[in-house]
């Protein structure tokens, strides 16, 4: 049953009144003394729709993106996002990313996945330039 709001006219007063969609929608106070002082009181419904999408369910990411008009751009970002939040729980790697690059190395006979080759590529680099070397390409 639907929470709804009525108002004191004289006190200002704000109560909640349980009552059923199909019932009629008057508030006569407690004791139903108080016929004509309380008035109904409309507002906004507030919805919170997927505001909080779980990193480590699929089905809730896919629901999430599925009736959206997004970019495949957004949905990289979507997926970017899952992807640190489960590697910030779980110390620093995605096991959800790692088992993917696991099964493309099985999958291709041992090769990387583009995108590990490329970060691959982002530590060596990084560590070469801690140790003073400068890599231009």
């Amino acid at each position: 049953m639907p929470l709804y709001l009525y108002e004191n006219k004289k006190t200002g007063e704000v109560v909640e009144v349980l009552q059923g969609m199909k019932e009629l929608h008057e508030y006569s106070g407690i004791d139903n003394r108080e016929k004509g002082l309380w008035r109904r009181v409309y507002v906004n419904p507030t919805l919170s729709v997927d505001t909080q999408v779980d990193a480590f369910d699929s089905h809730n990411f896919a629901n999430s993106v599925s009736k959206k008009n997004d970019s495949y751009g957004d949905l990289f970002e979507r997926s970017a996002e899952a992807s640190k939040k489960r590697a910030e729980r779980y110390g620093g790697k995605d096991p959800v990313k790692e088992k993917y690059y696991s099964d493309y190395n099985k999958m291709t006979n041992g090769k990387l996945h583009p995108q590990q080759q490329k970060e691959k590529f982002n530590k060596a680099v990084e560590k070469a330039d801690k140790a003073g070397i400068k890599i231009e390409l």
